[in-house]
Formats: structure tokens, sequence, C-alpha cells
């Protein structure tokens, strides 16, 4: 018996017909008829009772498609780890820059020292990005705010607090700490609420928590547009206040501290609740987590 046989047999199961499996495997249905007449002939069993329009499984076809199934999924399993093998097992890494970018670099340098084969590859992306990355199995492990949703884990990682960032020209500039009436009327720059949802929800509501009256001047995709938009004084933006600007960085701009600030942005590793984590993976985390701790 041949691994290609057994995968097309599987299809027929699948498929319900030999015309539609010849169709979804793209080769003609009397060529399908003869690797499947052959696979019986190999086992010396009938694997099939065949229709006008479909066909049925004889009781060793039931157990051929069941220990098949087994057997396929052990072949695709070897066949990835020699593959793994020859080029490096990949680790593919969502992030948002602006809040795990200060501790990001140092973990992977320290991992790449200890794990060489492992090729990681980062994905610069929004939250919701990062959310569908792992759900399709895109990615492995995501950097984020860690949301209510039930299919990730989350491990925290770091909490950041918030401060006002305008360009240093603004009337707001000079202040050692902004009150939260003085955000009121100010044009208002924002991540965008279809990638961001969570800071959009953040944001506007506390906005709406202490009555302030604010006008959405702009809504940005990542925080690189985010700061062009403020030195180019469009408005006003509540950042992370690991957001390097100053001393030589977006000398145009200006960070500011809130006396009453909206709750802490927590940033955490996220992976799939419902699948067992590698070791590569596993192993990375805790790199963050001791990069992130300054360790």
């Amino acid at each position: 018996m041949e691994l290609r046989q057994l995968r097309n047999f599987l299809t027929i199961c699948e498929e319900g017909s030999i015309t539609a499996a010849a169709r979804a495997l793209r080769i003609t249905q009397p060529a399908l008829s003869r690797q499947i007449k052959g696979l019986e002939d190999d086992m010396g069993v009938q694997l099939l009772e065949r229709g006008a329009h479909s066909v049925s499984l004889t009781p060793a076809g039931e157990a051929l498609m069941t220990e098949g199934k087994k057997f396929v999924r052990a072949a695709d399993a070897m066949i990835e780890k020699v593959k793994l093998a020859g080029i490096g097992e990949p680790l593919r890494i969502g992030y948002a820059p602006s809040l795990a970018g200060d501790f990001l670099g140092i973990a992977i340098e320290r991992f790449t020292q200890i794990h060489p084969r492992v090729r990681i590859s980062l994905n610069d992306c929004s939250s919701s990005e990062m959310r569908a990355g792992l759900a399709s199995g895109k990615l492995d492990l995501i950097l984020a705010p860690p949301g209510p949703q039930q299919d990730i884990r989350w491990e925290t990682l770091r909490t950041y607090g918030w401060r006002l960032v305008v360009k240093t020209n603004h009337p707001l500039a000079g202040r050692k700490k902004i009150s939260t009436a003085d955000l009121s009327g100010e044009k208002l720059l924002l991540y965008d609420r279809e990638h961001y949802p969570e800071y959009w929800e953040r944001i506007t509501g506390f906005f709406r928590e202490h009555k302030l009256q604010a006008k959405v001047a702009g809504e940005f995709d990542g925080i690189t547009s985010l700061l062009s938009a403020l030195e180019a004084g469009l408005g006003v933006a509540l950042l992370a206040d690991n957001i390097a600007i100053g001393n030589g960085r977006r000398d145009a701009l200006a960070g500011i501290p809130i006396e009453k600030e909206p709750g802490k942005i927590v940033v955490a590793a996220g992976v799939l609740a419902d699948q067992p984590c590698r070791p590569s993976v596993l192993a990375f985390i805790e790199e963050l987590k001791q990069a992130a701790k300054g360790r």
C-alpha cells in the first residue's frame, strides 16, 4: 500500500463518490478507480460498495478509514519533523512595536543563543490581526493586551502607564502634569477602532467617564503614522508611557503625565488555549518574562 493510495481512498470517504474525489484530487475518474482497485487487490479485501452515483464503505473499508486517518496524521507529523530538521523550526510572532518593542529584542537575542535552530519571524500587527493570525495558525505567539477571548491563554509580561503626547509648541507642552480638565476640547488622535478596538474603547470610555469633550481628529493604523501626525501638529494622543520621544528621538514631541490616567496597559503573551505549546514557544515566553522584568 502506498501513502498516495491511502490519501486518495480517504478523499473518496470524505467526498462520498469516486467522481467527486477525482475532481477534488484533479485526476481522472478511471485513474482513481484503478488506484482503489489496486489497493483492494493488494489488501485482499473489498473496501467500497460501488453504486451508480455514490459509494459506501464495507466493514473493511470502515476499518481502513479509521486506521488510515491515524496513519496519515502520523506520516504528516514525521514529514514535518524531517523538514524542520533541515530548515529549522519556525517561531512566528505577532506584536505591536509600541508595546513590546523595548524588551522583545532582548528576549530574541538571548533565545537565539540557546536555540540557534529556531527561526524567528516577526509580524508587526494590530491587535485584531494578531488574534486572527493566532486562530488561523499563521502565528504561534502574540504579544498584545489580553482580551476576553476564551480561546487564548495569556501570560502577563509587563504593565505600562499613560501620558499625553503633544508637539513641543503645543500650549500644554510645558506642564509637569495634565489634569483631566486640560484634555477637554482637544483634537484627539487615536489608533483606528477597527484594528485596535480595546485601545479605542479604553480612551473613549475614559473621556465619557470624565465628561470630557474631544473631537477625534484622526485614526491611525500604527504607532509610526500616529507619531507623524503628532509631529505635524494635528492633535494630541494618549499613549503608553514607554513610547520613546525626546532625547534625540522624536524631539518635536513631549510626553506629560496625567493626574487621573486610564487603567494600566497590560502586555501579555498569548497562545491558543486548546492546543499544547511547543517547547520552543514555552522557552521563548520564559525569555520574554525575564526581559520584561529587566533581568
